[in-house]
Protein backbone atom coordinates (compact mmCIF):
# COMPACT_ATOMS: atom_id res chain seq x y z
CA UNK A 1 0.00 0.00 0.00
CA UNK A 2 1.27 2.78 -1.46
CA UNK A 3 -0.54 5.15 1.60
CA UNK A 4 1.51 3.95 4.22
CA UNK A 5 4.62 5.29 2.77
CA UNK A 6 3.06 8.97 2.06
CA UNK A 7 3.24 11.36 5.69
CA UNK A 8 0.65 13.68 4.57
CA UNK A 9 -1.45 16.25 6.70
CA UNK A 10 -5.16 15.56 6.18
CA UNK A 11 -7.72 18.28 5.55
CA UNK A 12 -9.74 20.54 7.68
CA UNK A 13 -10.35 19.83 11.28
CA UNK A 14 -6.68 17.29 11.28
CA UNK A 15 -5.11 20.24 9.28
CA UNK A 16 -5.84 22.33 12.27
CA UNK A 17 -5.00 19.92 14.52
CA UNK A 18 -1.41 19.48 13.50
CA UNK A 19 -0.74 23.53 13.16
CA UNK A 20 -2.01 23.89 16.20
CA UNK A 21 0.56 20.70 17.23
CA UNK A 22 3.49 22.29 15.55
CA UNK A 23 2.73 25.38 17.37
CA UNK A 24 3.10 23.99 20.50
CA UNK A 25 5.86 21.36 20.19
CA UNK A 26 7.80 21.89 23.23
CA UNK A 27 11.28 23.15 22.90
CA UNK A 28 14.60 21.17 23.75
CA UNK A 29 14.50 17.32 23.92
CA UNK A 30 11.08 15.63 23.46
CA UNK A 31 10.31 12.76 26.29
CA UNK A 32 7.44 10.12 27.66
CA UNK A 33 6.67 13.13 30.06
CA UNK A 34 6.40 15.65 26.90
CA UNK A 35 3.09 13.99 25.58
CA UNK A 36 0.40 14.74 27.91
CA UNK A 37 1.31 18.73 28.13
CA UNK A 38 1.95 18.77 24.20
CA UNK A 39 -1.85 17.11 23.64
CA UNK A 40 -3.47 18.87 26.07
CA UNK A 41 -2.04 22.30 24.76
CA UNK A 42 -3.42 21.08 21.45
CA UNK A 43 -7.15 20.22 22.95
CA UNK A 44 -7.30 23.36 24.41
CA UNK A 45 -6.21 25.35 21.13
CA UNK A 46 -8.53 23.38 19.05
CA UNK A 47 -11.31 21.83 20.95
CA UNK A 48 -10.23 18.26 19.68
CA UNK A 49 -10.14 15.51 21.66
CA UNK A 50 -10.28 11.61 22.41
CA UNK A 51 -9.90 10.20 18.83
CA UNK A 52 -10.74 12.98 16.74
CA UNK A 53 -6.95 14.69 18.51
CA UNK A 54 -4.95 11.67 18.75
CA UNK A 55 -5.38 9.93 15.08
CA UNK A 56 -4.48 12.74 13.13
CA UNK A 57 -0.99 12.79 15.27
CA UNK A 58 -0.33 8.96 14.86
CA UNK A 59 -1.02 9.35 11.32
CA UNK A 60 1.15 12.26 10.55
CA UNK A 61 4.05 10.80 13.10
CA UNK A 62 3.67 7.36 12.37
CA UNK A 63 2.22 7.02 8.37
CA UNK A 64 -0.19 4.59 9.99
CA UNK A 65 -3.29 4.25 12.05
CA UNK A 66 -2.30 1.82 14.68
CA UNK A 67 0.90 1.15 16.37
CA UNK A 68 2.90 1.57 19.88
CA UNK A 69 1.69 4.20 22.44
CA UNK A 70 2.68 7.81 20.93
CA UNK A 71 4.40 8.66 23.98
CA UNK A 72 7.01 6.24 23.56
CA UNK A 73 7.44 7.01 20.13
CA UNK A 74 7.89 10.68 20.45
CA UNK A 75 11.48 10.42 22.20
CA UNK A 76 12.51 8.13 19.61
CA UNK A 77 11.36 10.45 16.22
CA UNK A 78 12.78 13.21 17.87
CA UNK A 79 12.13 17.30 17.62
CA UNK A 80 13.12 18.26 14.53
CA UNK A 81 11.72 15.12 12.57
CA UNK A 82 8.57 15.75 14.95
CA UNK A 83 8.16 18.74 12.98
CA UNK A 84 8.95 18.32 9.82
CA UNK A 85 5.98 15.24 9.58
CA UNK A 86 3.45 17.38 11.54
CA UNK A 87 4.30 20.00 8.66
CA UNK A 88 3.48 17.47 5.83
CA UNK A 89 7.15 17.49 4.91
CA UNK A 90 8.71 14.03 3.37
CA UNK A 91 10.65 12.11 5.87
Amino acid sequence: EGADHAITPGEGADHAILAAAAETLPDGVLTEESWAPWTQAIAAKTGAKGKMLFQPLRLALTGKPHGPEMKKLLPLIGRDETLKRLRGQAA
